[in-house]
């Protein structure tokens, strides 16, 4: 009886223990568990939701305002033979000795974008192959686009509309382009109106600069002048005696843009938003009204 009754109790115990035994163990969640993260991590973490943020910023701007922080200098061409447009200046210009419409926007974009903007002057059939050799960056000339031009170059988007007119004596009879057939018609080489005096067929002789066709019109050795009207309106400002002669039916009106070497998107794009920008708040407008009158 004593055997049986201490066997019980034995037995008792060990189920006790065994009880017990089961539930110590911890209970599985389904998750894994929680890693610390080191200060390394955090702070590789942040670097590189910044790069992210960065990027994402860059991707909202316009392409011209992402490539115009890389463009720190301009060298522009021109023809300081062209008045209002680039002329020297006696008194100091928009750009060292250099002044005109032209100069004051080439100017103001430089400022616009951070960039050293400088002045090459060269002849004007000359410009644009030394724009192809790398002499300069951008031909800013009151030149107009022609489907010949764009062959070789870019153009921005224009930023002057002008015509081709006659500029003659008071008293000449000379009253459409047809009445200057068997004259003596001075042009300036490379422009325009030498393009369209040619289309007409007629002969004339070139000049280099505007000022002697002017003279040889003056002394009486040319009947007219044909040049482009914005540039024939300060001649005839600073010489008493001439005229403008219009003649819309003949000449057709023509857009003046910046050239720049062909595959140059990153300069083209630059400047395309800066005229986009002076046209809308008519700042070119205003310094059409400003040089009008000026010297």
């Amino acid at each position: 009886m004593k055997k049986l009754l201490a066997l019980l109790l034995t037995m008792g115990m060990i189920a006790s223990l065994a009880a017990c035994g089961s539930g110590s163990a911890p209970a599985s969640s389904g998750q894994e568990p929680q890693k610390e993260e080191t200060p390394a991590a955090e702070a590789e973490a942040e670097e590189t939701e910044a790069v992210q943020e960065d990027a994402a910023a860059a991707a909202t701007q316009p392409a011209a305002a992402q490539t115009a922080a890389a463009i720190d200098k301009i060298v522009f061409g021109t023809n300081a033979e062209f008045p209002p447009f680039e002329f020297v200046s006696s008194t100091g210009g928009a750009i060292g000795e250099f002044d005109g419409i032209d100069m004051a926007i080439a100017k103001k974009m430089g400022e616009d974008l951070g960039a050293e903007v400088s002045i090459n002057n060269i002849e004007f059939d000359s410009l644009l192959i030394a724009l192809q050799n790398g002499q300069i960056d951008a031909v800013i000339a009151g030149m107009t686009v022609t489907e010949e031009r764009k062959q070789s170059v870019d153009f921005t988007t224009p930023y002057y509309t002008a015509t081709q007119v006659m500029i003659t004596k008071e008293d000449s009879d000379i009253q459409k382009a047809t009445d200057m057939e068997g004259k003596t018609i001075a042009v300036i080489q490379g422009y325009t109106g030498e393009i369209s005096v040619k289309k007409l067929g007629y002969e004339y002789e070139s000049f280099k600069k505007g000022t002697d066709a002017i003279l040889e019109l003056i002394n009486g050795k040319a009947d007219v002048v044909v040049i482009d009207s914005a540039t024939a309106q300060k001649y005839i400002t600073d010489n008493p005696g001439l005229k403008i002669v219009e003649d819309p039916d003949q000449f057709e009106s023509e857009e003046y843009a910046i050239a720049v070497k062909k595959g140059n998107t990153q300069l083209l794009d630059a400047l395309n938003a800066e005229i986009e920008k002076m046209l809308a708040d008519n700042y070119i407008a205003e310094l059409g009204d400003q040089y009008a009158v000026s010297e």
